[in-house]
This record gives C-alpha cells, structure tokens and sequence, in this order.
C-alpha cells in the first residue's frame, strides 16, 4: 500500500509540473475522496455532471485497463480504478477550445447562465494535452496504481454520445455545412476570386461537418482538411488548373495536414491551402498565354513554394533538361526562373507577414531561404522594404 501512495504521489508531482494536470480519488459512488486541484469544487461538480456512472461500471467490469473519456463540451479525463474507487487524471482537452466553442456546446446543453461564466473564466486553467500523451498518461497512472506496463492499445477512449449527438436531425440544414455555403466555396475557389474569401470559409467552416473521427478531435480536424482538400483540387481543376497540377497541390497539403501536431496547426494548413488554390486558378487565368512546359513550371513552384527549388529537382520532375526549361521560361515570362521562385517566395512571406505577424527568422525557415538575413535582402529588392517596415505598414 506505501508503495503505491508513492507511486501515486510521485506521478501527481510529475503530471503537474508536465501538464499542470490533477489527480483525483472517487469512491465507488462517484464521492471526492481526496483531490490536488485548487479548484476542486467545480471541477468535481463538472466531472460528475458530465460521466455516466453506469457506464463507467460497466467499462470496468469488463476491463480492468483506463478509459479516456470525453464529455461534449471536449473537456477530457483519464480514469482507472482499483478495488471499486476510480482514480483520476484531468480535465484536460485534446485540442485546443476557443471560448466561442465552448460557449456553444454550454448554451446546447442548456446549462446555466453561473455555470458557463465560470466555465469560461476557468478556461485557461485547463491544458491543452494531445491524445497520444493523454494515452501514454494512462499508462502511467494503470503503473501506479497496480505494477501493470500496458501498451496504448490497452487504453480505452470514449466519447460520450448520447441520443441527441448520436442521431442527425434530418430536418436541419445546418446538420452539415449548407449545400449554399459549399458550392459557393466551391464555385469562388473555380473563379479564383477571394472576395471576402476568408468570411465564407469561416461561415463554412463553422457548419456541422459531421463526425469523422470518434475520440480523436485532432483526426477529426485533419479528416476534415483532407475532404476539404478533396474539394478544392476538384473546383481548381474546372477553373484551369490542369489535372497533374490539381492533383500534386492537394497531395503536398494532405501530407502538411497528416503532419500537423496539433488543431492549430492543422487548421493553418488548412488556410493556406485554401488560399494556394484561388492563387494557383488565378494564376492560371492570367498565365493561359503560356505554354503547358511553363505552365508546368509554375505548378511545380506553388507546389514546392516552402522548400529549397532547383532548377535540377524541378526539370527532372517535369521531364526536360536543365538547359531547355530555363531557357524556355525566360522567352515566354521574360525571367529567369530563380527571379520567379524569389517573387512567388516574397509574396508568400508578405501574406505570412500581414495575415500571421511571423518574423523574418520564422518566415525564412518557413519559406527555406539559406539565411534571414538573405530572405530580408530578397524581400526589399522587390518590395523596396524590410519584412519589419512592411509588417508596420500593414
């Protein structure tokens, strides 16, 4: 039993330097028996309002392994039990909640005006922690609390469905994201026109999608971007992309998508992929005087735009010698190829700049230049500005 209380002792101070995340003894009846969280009358009261004994009963009786459970307002708990008591860790989200989203999912489950106030005022307090750490977490407190070395197939994750969440209302229209809202999405991505381009994603964006992903919101988030990727390759190909083109710009962004480590991130992609496509259309209406050879070119610059480009790598890919594109490129544009991967680079780093407030060191990095120092001269040879001066001016 001392060894145990160590264990467990240890493992609290460790989480809560890690994650600031607490531990929490129940009775078999759901009763605080002991926390270490400063606020642990709300917490508990939340922790209790949103789990199913039933349900962790029955779990438990048919495993003895942790379960990560998750509550429709995204707020999660690892719990494991031993000799009828339940043992703890959280809350914690999985991904990152803005204040808006949690207000939502408050005001449909008609929760009280008190109790959102303080679950917003408490939202800060609440860490961020990825499943793939909340797993290797359970594994711990399963450690802990009987000697056991599980693996994270082991490890249980639930989410919380009830009839409400579990059944589409078919008479609603906003169960997904309007078929309006989409094919106008649509529509301006095969215009290349970004009017207010921004407040219809967000307006689309903010549609019930639909689940894609039980327990997992960061592969909800990326599911979403790859079926979004799916969307626009399609309206950018109507709109004059060629196919090939099409194709290698949503390949590059599913693989940006699948590499993201958080939502954040995973939604970033998702905007510049966005904004990647309406360019690449664009582009494509202004550059129809050119021949496909050059138009391949360009394709192959958007596509490669945060990485180092040779004219090498570039000419095998595309099938032609060196010597041939490059000349090929400079009669028809009237410059050399180097002089337009710098101007599409620069222009990515001006978006970047007003639209994210990166610095120069970030958007070199971001953009493979060999130096900040020599991303900030390229960038004043065509803006006539440092990247600092033209953040200030925009």
């Amino acid at each position: 039993m001392t060894n145990r209380n160590e264990k467990l002792y240890v493992m609290q101070e460790l989480l809560l330097c890690a994650h600031s995340l607490h531990y929490w003894h129940l009775d078999s009846r759901l009763r605080l028996i002991f926390s270490n969280c400063p606020d642990e009358a709300f917490f508990y009261n939340l922790f209790v309002l949103n789990q199913d004994l039933t349900q962790l009963q029955d779990h438990f009786a048919s495993t003895p392994y942790p379960v990560i459970a998750s509550d429709r307002l995204g707020i999660v708990w690892i719990i494991g039990a031993l000799d009828g008591d339940y043992h703890i860790l959280g809350p914690f989200f999985s991904m990152e909640a803005s204040e808006n989203h949690i207000r939502q999912n408050c005001y449909r489950m008609r929760l009280s005006g008190n109790l959102i106030h303080e679950l917003l005022s408490q939202l800060k307090q609440i860490p961020v922690i990825h499943l793939n750490a909340s797993m290797r977490y359970g594994i711990m407190l399963q450690c802990a609390l009987t000697g056991e070395r599980l693996t994270a197939s082991e490890i249980t994750l639930h989410i919380k469905v009830t009839e409400e969440t579990a059944k589409p209302d078919w008479s609603n229209s906003s169960w997904h994201g309007t078929w309006a809202t989409e094919q106008e999405l649509f529509n301006r991505i095969k215009d290349g026109n970004m009017n207010n381009f921004a407040e219809l994603a967000a307006k689309f964006s903010a549609g019930n999608v639909g689940t894609m992903s039980h327990g997992d919101p960061l592969r909800q988030a990326k599911n979403e971007g790859i079926v979004f990727a799916t969307l626009c390759s399609r309206a950018a190909i109507l709109g004059g992309v060629s196919p090939e083109g099409g194709y290698n710009l949503a390949d590059y962004y599913i693989l940006r998508i699948e590499a993201a480590d958080s939502a954040s991130a995973t939604q970033y992609a998702i905007g510049e992929m966005l904004a990647a496509f309406v360019r690449r259309v664009q582009q494509c209406k202004e550059n129809r005087k050119y021949s496909l050879t050059v138009s391949s070119c360009m394709d192959y610059i958007e596509t490669h735009i945060s990485e180092k480009i040779s004219l090498e790598a570039m000419a095998k890919e595309l099938g032609y010698s060196s010597y041939y594109l490059s000349s090929k490129f400079q009669k028809e544009t009237g410059m050399s190829i180097n002089y337009y991967i710098n101007r599409q680079k620069v222009e990515q780093a001006k978006r970047l700049l007003s639209e994210h407030g990166l610095s120069a060191a970030d958007i070199s990095e971001r953009l493979a230049f060999s130096s900040p120092s020599y991303f900030t001269a390229v960038f004043r040879k065509f803006t006539g500005m440092t990247p600092s001066r033209y953040l200030q001016n925009h």
